[in-house]
């Protein structure tokens, strides 16, 4: 049986099609419906399409539901030419197929035409899996377009927690601090990224036992979704105890361009 959908993406082809060989775009946009992990724990770090990963299941992030084989391989059109396919004809002891093709292609404004195509068989639990992959590439898609909003700003968190890594190493507090900070500031209108901004900040003032600071950080925590469900969090705040919750602050220069340097949405 098969299931197809299409949809559009804000972002420009190339940059959804780069993602899209990413391990980490395909856990993002399955959460929390379904959580991967990987059976060989670093397999991820070295995913790229052509290879086979074997990885855990569990639906809703907990619930075990075996293992599966992704197999990947790309179907690229020559040069600039469009569109251009990567499958993952993957299978596992409960589906014996799930051919999976994603199409990635230019549309008129300047944005993404994105289709999922999947055929499915799994014997007598066939129609039960196709029915769960209808609402699983919906979801998929819904989560795609909701990622193409955020895209730039999670770049710059990325490149930002990495620096915070690397400061811890090098045991410069003041350094972990600005660069959790700046995370805390690009982070703010994403409820997930703000959390987990807040709950690295949290595990510092925790290990430095900064117990005022480890209040300050289970206060945010708790107002962090008042931000996300009003749109309106505090513009600028670093996300310390040491700052009102609630004041606005000027942006950094060099951090308000590092997010519009990675803005390489489509038009609407």
């Amino acid at each position: 049986m098969k299931v197809s959908r299409s949809t559009r993406i804000a972002l420009k082809p190339e940059s959804v099609w780069a993602e899209v060989q990413t391990a980490g775009l395909l856990q993002h946009i399955a959460w929390p419906l379904v959580r991967f992990i990987p059976a060989d724990d670093a397999a991820f770090e070295s995913f790229q399409p052509g290879g086979r990963y074997q990885i855990k299941l569990r639906l809703f992030g907990m619930i075990p539901f075996g293992t599966q084989w992704i197999v990947t391989s790309l179907h690229e059109a020559k040069g600039t030419q469009w569109p251009k396919r990567l499958r993952d004809d993957g299978y596992s002891a409960i589906i014996s197929k799930w051919d999976h093709w994603i199409t990635v292609a230019p549309d008129k404004d300047g944005g993404t035409r994105y289709s999922d195509e999947v055929e499915v068989s799994a014997g007598a639990l066939t129609p039960f899996i196709w029915a769960f992959a209808q609402i699983f590439y919906w979801h998929r898609q819904r989560r795609w377009r909701g990622l193409a909003k955020s895209l730039a700003a999670r770049r710059v968190i990325a490149a930002e927690m990495a620096a915070y890594r690397s400061a811890v190493e090098a045991g410069d507090d003041d350094l972990v601090w600005h660069h959790l900070e700046r995370v805390h500031i690009v982070s703010q209108p994403y409820l997930g990224p703000h959390l987990a901004s807040h709950g690295a900040m949290l595990a510092i003032a925790m290990r430095r036992h900064e117990w005022s600071e480890v209040l300050g950080q289970l206060v945010r925590i708790i107002l962090a979704p008042l931000g996300a469900v009003t749109g309106r969090p505090p513009e600028g705040n670093t996300g310390r105890s040491n700052v009102s919750a609630f004041a606005r602050i000027p942006i950094p220069e060099d951090l308000r361009f590092a997010v519009d340097r990675h803005d390489d949405r489509g038009r609407s």
